[in-house]
């Protein structure tokens, strides 16, 4: 049974837009995104529908990184999952001290990322 929340996925790569949408999209509705421009502007138009975005770090045009800054500029408080194969661990302690972020490393489990999809939203 879908619910009524809408989660946002934003990954360059479109077998893994395609594989979390396949897996999420029984639970959620779900909009998505190539990259942070595109997201950001989907986020524009949904913006009060959207409970979570799950978002891969690194993209064309504009990262994940500078995605969550734009996203929580304007909605401090919206639960971000950030996924990634970053292997720099300096840099993926500072991305976990942002409030609201949640990062995944890749690979990830799909049910891992679904309770923390849970998680995320209902602590919101």
């Amino acid at each position: 049974m879908t619910s009524p929340h809408t989660i946002l996925i934003v990954d360059d790569e479109s077998y893994i837009r395609d594989l979390l949408v396949s897996v999420l999209s029984l639970e959620y509705k779900v909009l998505t995104a190539e990259d942070g421009v595109e997201a950001f502007e989907t986020y524009s138009q949904h913006r009060d529908a959207i409970r979570c975005v799950v978002t891969d770090l690194f993209m064309p045009r504009m990262d994940g990184e500078e995605l969550i800054g734009q996203l929580h500029a304007e909605q401090p408080d919206l639960p971000i999952i950030l996924i990634t194969a970053l292997q720099d661990e300096a840099r993926l302690n500072q991305l976990r001290e942002r409030p609201n972020v949640t990062v995944m490393p890749k690979p990830f489990n799909l049910g891992q990322l679904r309770n923390t999809l849970r998680q995320s939203i209902a602590a919101r």
